[in-house]
């Protein structure tokens, strides 16, 4: 063809418009293979969606990341999809996965409940273990008091545990943990008002009050936080081997005991990590990385909205394995996925997903690939290279 259909198909979905020859040679493309033709009908079905396409992101945004995405592959062909398609099905990928969910999901299902292929699963809830040890099940949908007495009051209300504590009696504060098991998730607002989303398959440990010079809180997993300002006493995160010291503002910490980093991305404010014996004083928009292997730090700029989307219900990622994005899904949907071929782990993806109440949109499109299947048995998902 005298025109690369990359860029081809990459001016098509920015709505670009095309000369006559470049239409037939997109026509002759798309009839070229039964495969093309059903890739060629998504692409036109994303493109009569622009209107909710331009709510989540420019259109020179998304031109600019195609092309870049389509010159990474070329060179270093490390295709994230076939390269004759790479312009459209990256797109897809990015946000055909927001569209589809808005305008077919059926809106009677449960916050309970996750769906794959038609097959609902229940959604685990969230846990407060108690001071004794005992445990009480939190609420998804209905307010509830689980705590109340003379000293404290802890509801939920809209998937958040409220704390709420007796400052003006003297006495010895008391430890409570809120476990996040996978395929959940719940926000937490604790007595100085400062208010903590947990993502799945995290464990925070709190105290009903703050006494003395400091606020202290533990965690394992992953969440996101917003500290109320009190410059007297300082808001310190434990997680594993690190420690961060905050005054007031708003960052993100992953440090799942699974996995080899511990990572802090501070959003705006301003954080002291303590990484070992080594002291960093972040700005907003960098990410301190801690290895818990070699216990080694590093400090450098990110794009900050790919550590903290998950908590407004999506994940943003860019280059990330097939191995990682699994484990993802694993925390969010609770599943257990098996991969066949070990070499399938390494593809790579770049894009934007929503958290699916029906997850075979996401299979299917992730499937438009050409490189792996998932088969749904009984109670895993296996991957297997085509």
């Amino acid at each position: 063809m005298k025109k690369d259909i990359d860029d081809i198909l990459a001016a098509y979905l920015n709505k670009a418009p095309l000369t006559e020859e470049e239409r037939q040679e997109f026509e002759a493309w798309k009839n070229s293979s039964v495969h093309n033709k059903k890739v060629g009908k998504l692409i036109v079905k994303l493109e009569k969606q622009k209107q909710i396409l331009a709510r989540h992101q420019s259109h020179q945004v998304v031109f600019n990341k195609v092309q870049h995405q389509v010159r990474q592959s070329k060179r270093k062909r490390q295709l994230i999809f076939w390269s004759s398609c790479a312009a459209g099905i990256i797109l897809f990928i990015g946000f055909f996965f927001l569209l589809r969910t808005e305008n077919t999901v059926t809106r009677t299902q449960t916050i309970n409940q996750t769906y794959i292929s038609g097959l609902a699963l229940k959604r685990p809830a969230a846990e407060l273990i108690l001071p004794d040890g005992r445990k009480r099940l939190l609420s998804q949908e209905k307010k509830a008091v689980i705590v109340s007495d003379s000293n404290r009051e802890m509801r939920t209300d809209q998937q958040t545990l409220i704390v709420e504590s007796n400052t003006i009696k003297t006495r010895e504060t008391e430890y409570y943990t809120i476990n996040i098991p996978y395929g959940a998730e719940y926000n937490l607002v604790l007595s100085d008002g400062s208010k903590i989303y947990l993502n799945a398959g995290s464990t925070l440990r709190y105290p009903d009050q703050f006494i003395g010079d400091k606020r202290e809180v533990f965690l394992t997993g992953e969440a996101y936080f917003e500290v109320k300002s009190d410059s007297l006493h300082p808001f310190i995160v434990h997680a594993s081997d690190v420690a961060i010291r905050v005054l007031g503002t708003s960052f993100n910490v992953n440090a799942y005991a699974e996995g080899t980093w511990v990572k802090t991305t501070l959003v705006e404010g301003r954080v002291e990590a303590h990484c070992g014996n080594k002291n960093i004083i972040m700005a907003p928009g960098t990410q301190v990385a801690y290895n818990k292997t070699t216990q080694e730090s590093d400090y450098f700029p990110v794009n900050v909205q790919q550590f903290i989307s998950w908590k407004e219900g999506y994940y943003e990622f860019e280059d990330m394995s097939l191995e990682e994005l699994m484990q993802i899904f694993t925390r969010w949907y609770n599943l257990n996925i098996e991969f066949a071929d070990p070499k399938v782990k390494e593809i790579k993806f770049s894009g934007r997903l929503k958290r699916y109440e029906d997850l075979r949109p996401l299979f299917e499109m992730l499937e438009y690939t050409r490189d792996v299947n998932f088969i749904i048995a009984e109670d895993k998902i296996i991957i297997q290279r085509k």
